[in-house]
């Protein structure tokens, strides 16, 4: 590929938004996990329900999507499934990952995300809704500043000290309304290294609580953590059930890759999180 061309040919806004609209159809897909209607997809991401049949004709025509004419429905073809087939042996056993975070899904009703960074930011990269009464709908692909989220905070308590401090000066020049200093985050990252784990209420969206732990990555080195959050109510009685939890699901799924994995602590009194709130 010449990288001349591609240097010279900047995509049109136009360009640049429907490439966005095909990665969040195939994370919709990702999602329902079943046959959808053009109606049902411009729906759930607002989108025309011109542009949306445009879009899926496309990825009819190009073989990624195959198409019932009796239903007027579409689905990923076996295409799709074939594309990332290679990136598993370089980075985390992703079905197993799944796995994991469908047990917690069905143990604890909440909402189940898995993050990893992207710069200054954590990147939700999958998410299984919660299924309690009462609960919070988080999309794929939403990012949250490391410095300012519950799972932003685990991912930047595996960082080398210089580059987390670099990008907790960032956040705090980003967002100058924010109160805390540079010195009360890096405190907050040893308890979370001390720890193993982050728990907060109100960090990022008020009335939600979110408990998180990283996951060892293998060769890769990517950092990738797993979240477990609900409205502040329904935690508020279960944080020391889903921690339990929690570690014992990442504690299987390392005994099952065969990864390495920083010990946390199980102290009674050094794991008490009934208290944590966000600073």
């Amino acid at each position: 590929m010449n990288a001349n061309v591609l240097k010279s040919e900047q995509p049109s806004a136009a360009t640049v938004k429907s490439a966005t609209r095909v990665l969040e159809i195939f994370e919709y897909f990702d999602e329902v996990r079943r046959p959808v209607t053009i109606q049902d997809v411009a729906q759930a991401l607002s989108y025309p329900h011109s542009s949306t049949a445009a879009l899926l004709k496309s990825l009819v025509s190009l073989g990624y999507l195959e198409h019932d004419d009796r239903g007027k429905t579409f689905f990923p073809s076996i295409r799709i499934s074939l594309l990332g087939n290679w990136v598993e042996a370089e980075a985390l056993p992703i079905r197993n990952v799944q796995r994991l975070m469908r047990r917690l899904s069905a143990d604890t009703g909440c909402t189940i995300i898995l993050a990893a960074s992207l710069g200054a930011y954590a990147q939700y990269v999958k998410v299984i809704q919660g299924t309690s009464p009462i609960r919070f709908h988080v999309k794929p692909s939403t990012k949250r500043m490391l410095a300012f989220s519950t799972i932003g905070r685990v991912l930047l308590s595996e960082l080398p000290l210089p580059e987390a401090r670099r990008l907790i000066h960032d956040a705090l020049a980003a967002m100058p309304e924010r109160r805390e200093s540079m010195q009360e985050i890096e405190d907050e990252l040893q308890r979370i290294r001390k720890r193993g784990l982050a728990l907060y209420s109100d960090l990022v969206t008020p009335g939600a609580t979110m408990l998180a732990m990283p996951i060892p990555m293998g060769p890769s080195g990517r950092s990738v953590a797993i979240g477990i959050a609900a409205p502040n109510e329904y935690f508020r009685n279960r944080k020391q059930p889903f921690t339990t939890l929690l570690k014992n699901a990442i504690a299987e799924h390392i005994s099952q890759n065969g990864q390495g994995f920083k010990e946390t602590v199980d102290d009674e009194d050094q794991l008490e999180i009934d208290d944590d709130t966000a600073p």
